[in-house]
């Protein structure tokens, strides 16, 4: 079984953003749009962690490292990176103009409702 991580779904978020090459933004931007993420989805639903093994305060803080264990089963690794990419393109005037990143803030939402 592969064990996936954080770069999973920072990678996947850089398919949307057109930035395979990470000229447009450093993966440590878009690391803390995955932690900031996961502790969304931990406020909205934090019955997805009742299962860790890590301890809550250690674990809370949301300072994940890239190659950190991925928290999430895999259904959730392509929710994140919505929540990556909505993040990413909310700085893109470009993209908050043409509506492109609400797109991305809503299938997230619509993932993990309130």
């Amino acid at each position: 079984m592969m064990a996936f991580t954080y770069r999973s779904a920072v990678d996947l978020a850089r398919i949307p953003l057109n930035d395979a090459s990470k000229d447009r933004y450093p993966d440590d931007i878009l690391l803390a749009f995955a932690n900031q993420g996961v502790l969304q989805i931990l406020k909205r639903r934090p019955d997805l962690f009742s299962q860790q093994f890590v301890p809550w305060p250690d674990w809370a803080d949301g300072e994940r490292l890239l190659d950190d264990v991925f928290p999430l089963p895999a259904g959730y690794l392509q929710t994140v990176a919505d929540y990556i990419t909505f993040r990413a393109e909310t700085v893109d005037d470009e993209h908050v103009s043409s509506g492109r990143a609400s797109a991305f803030g809503r299938f997230f939402e619509g993932e993990i409702p309130l």
